[in-house]
């Protein structure tokens, strides 16, 4: 997949602005969960809260947020995606739809274990090259999970039109909606790194991708920071499963 939009400056004040005659879904990534920080593939494993960090990145995007006008929000029923919206819903007094299409992958036997684990795995390697060969044991093939994502955005985008909506999701789903956005192939989406709390706007159906992997932090105030206040043990598993890979390119 053909990588040629430049980057976005990550210290920019304000997110995109783009007039569509379609539905721009902004797609938000969960804040640092406690599985992120301690580099856990968490999947859909229940009750795998943010982390200390997690938290204030929260109420950053929800002030960062509060500029935008959604006619709605959707979000991932798992616990990590509702604490990252629940300050935003506080302070805007709007109420989130739970849509199970955006839920993170289904990773079967691999969830809950260690991604400095996984990387010995004799299927890892695959993984990142060739995903679309790939189901997980007991678990999701990255061929269904690209059907579930693009059923969800073509969903928001039916009940949405020309509207402009938020979706709390996960890493992987939101790269998928990224290769779908750029019509790639399925075996290059690990080429892209979603990093936890940030931002991707797509303009869909035309997919046409507005930007990409925005911190949080950048959306409401002006940063130096150049990782978003990720941990250091989430920087080194940002381009792995759930986020990224460990190719350099990046959007």
């Amino acid at each position: 997949m053909a990588l040629t939009l430049a980057r976005l400056k990550r210290d920019r004040t304000d997110i995109p602005r783009y007039a569509s005659n379609m539905t721009l879904i902004y797609l938000l990534r969960h804040c640092e969960s406690s599985a992120n920080k301690e580099g856990i593939l968490a999947g859909r494993i229940e009750n795998i809260a943010l982390s200390k960090l997690g938290l204030k990145q929260a109420h950053q995007i929800a002030g960062a947020l509060a500029q935008e006008s959604f006619s709605k929000i959707y979000v991932s029923p798992l616990q990590r995606c509702a604490e990252t919206i629940e300050p935003f819903l506080m302070k805007s007094r709007k109420r989130a739809i739970k849509e199970p299409l955006f839920l993170e992958m289904d990773y079967g036997k691999w969830s809950g274990r260690k991604l400095s684990e996984l990387r010995r795995e004799k299927h890892w390697k695959s993984i990142q090259s060739e995903p679309s060969r790939f189901t997980f044991p007991s678990g999701e093939s990255f061929v269904a999970a690209e059907r579930r994502i693009k059923r969800g955005l073509n969903k928001v985008a039916r009940s949405n039109p020309k509207g402009k909506v938020l979706v709390v999701s996960h890493g992987d789903p939101i790269k998928i909606a990224v290769q779908l956005a750029l019509k790639g192939d399925l075996d290059s989406f690990q080429r892209i790194v979603i990093d936890p709390g940030s931002v991707t706007i797509i303009d869909w159906p035309t997919g046409t991708l507005i930007g990409a992997n925005i911190p949080a932090k950048s959306l409401g105030s002006r940063t130096k920071k150049q990782d978003g206040g990720l941990s250091k043990k989430m920087l080194s598993n940002r381009r792995v499963l759930g986020g990224g890979t460990n190719v350099s390119t990046r959007i």
